[in-house]
């Protein structure tokens, strides 16, 4: 799945934010979009945005923790497009504040729509991408599922489980044309979930920028990568660092300041 002109792309969580950038690139890459999300209003705006572009852009409203709503994007788009070439799992929700605080209801519903929505998305439209040998899945995860963070730990659990996923059913579909990536943003400036809440992020990692996320996963489907950390500064050394020696890691984190950082955005 290296040409994106053409192709039709499912892209959930479009309704603002990461969703909106992922999907402005591939229709200017010359792909038609989906765009999913809860909010009507909002996807029209969307896709009034998108309008320039010569592509065809659809809207699909669903809740993704409602598994009826889950198949009916796929009946929906298929009925639209005749078929899903590329799956851009994005759609993702967090409660920010201490774990022993957070309501088990919103936990349950964290896992719901940032592990167990795209699971169940992928078997919707996997059969028929298997069936032509052909076809690509970005899931959009987080540097918090790589490293953990504090006063976000439901969402960091979610977002690890979308990566270790991820790299299984890559391997799973290896040699079928099916290719499957996961993109994992650092602390993302201009939007995403908490952007509202800080302009800087912790010291020595910065923000990256929703247009960075954006071409990752153009460049993901193109080279068909199998993972990609989107970051102003590199993180692999302190990644490699976590594996080999977590004790260090976690007081150079501390050190970075990314508890201090997460406790001020949950109020604490």
């Amino acid at each position: 799945m290296h040409l994106l002109e053409k192709r039709n792309a499912v892209v959930t969580g479009a309704s603002g934010g990461l969703g909106a950038s992922i999907a402005a690139e591939l229709a200017a890459r010359g792909a038609n979009v989906a765009l999913v999300a809860r909010s009507p209003e909002r996807l029209e705006q969307v896709k009034a945005s998108l309008a320039s572009s010569d592509v065809s852009v659809a809207v699909v409203t669903a809740d993704l923790s409602d598994p009826d709503d889950l198949r009916n994007v796929v009946r929906r788009v298929c009925g639209e497009f005749g078929q899903i070439d590329l799956l851009v799992n994005n759609a993702g929700i967090a409660d920010l504040s201490p774990f022993q605080r957070q309501d088990p209801a919103i936990m349950r519903r964290v896992m719901e729509v940032n592990l167990l929505a795209p699971m169940m998305l992928v078997r919707e439209v996997l059969p028929d991408m298997l069936e032509r040998g052909r076809g690509h899945i970005v899931n959009i995860a987080s540097l918090a599922g790589l490293i953990g963070l504090p006063y976000e730990a439901v969402y960091s659990a979610s977002k690890a489980g979308l990566i270790a996923w991820s790299s299984a059913l890559r391997q799973e579909l290896d040699g079928t044309g099916v290719g499957v990536s996961v993109v994992s943003p650092g602390f993302v400036g201009k939007a995403g979930m908490f952007a509202r809440h800080y302009d800087k992020g912790p010291r020595y990692f910065g923000l990256c920028q929703p247009e960075d996320v954006a071409a990752a996963v153009t460049r993901v489907i193109r080279q068909n990568l199998p993972e990609v950390v989107v970051n102003p500064t590199p993180v692999r050394p302190l990644l490699a660092l976590k594996a080999v020696a977590p004790a260090t890691a976690a007081r150079l984190f501390r050190w970075m300041g990314f508890e201090r950082f997460m406790r001020r955005l949950a109020g604490n």
